[in-house]
């Protein structure tokens, strides 16, 4: 079983998996887009529960063989507020793009870079369109889709 410890990522998405826990999709640094399993989140006790927020950056350790990893750690690497409204709204678009268009295991280590600048100018109002607009076109380069998205 491989464990991957203090790992940069983001939660982009999560989706109820039992009465206690969550799966997760995480965008990290090293290793692309990660399904994980979060056992027992939902409880009121975990340590988990105020961490695993969208577009926060986080460390994480997780282990598997599976498809579906477990979540074994996660930090919360401060630094950044939660975006509201607009921003809050863009991001989630964002992360949509991500869940869309990135296969899982396939790391993007630039696009990481990119994303995480993104998810800091989601707080800057004046440059929300031009944010977002630079991250679309530069996920279109990366992931050649340029000529599809353009047609």
């Amino acid at each position: 079983m491989k464990r991957i410890n203090h790992q940069d990522a983001f939660v982009l998405h999560q989706y109820p998996w039992s009465e206690s826990s969550l799966i997760l999709e995480v965008f990290t640094r090293h290793h692309g887009r990660v399904a994980l399993v979060a056992k027992g989140v939902k409880r009121p006790s975990s340590q988990f529960r105020a961490v695993l927020l969208p577009l926060q950056l986080l460390q994480i350790s997780f282990a598997g063989d599976a498809e579906v990893q477990t979540l074994k750690g996660a930090e919360w690497q401060g630094g950044q507020t939660m975006p509201t409204g607009d921003a809050l709204l863009s991001g989630y678009y964002l992360n949509e793009l991500l869940m869309k268009l990135l296969a899982r295991d396939d790391p993007h280590t630039q696009l990481f870079e990119a994303y995480a600048q993104a998810v800091q100018w989601l707080r800057d109002a004046p440059q929300l369109d031009a944010s977002l607009r630079a991250f679309e076109l530069l996920l279109c380069v990366r992931l050649d889709f340029c000529r599809v998205w353009m047609q």
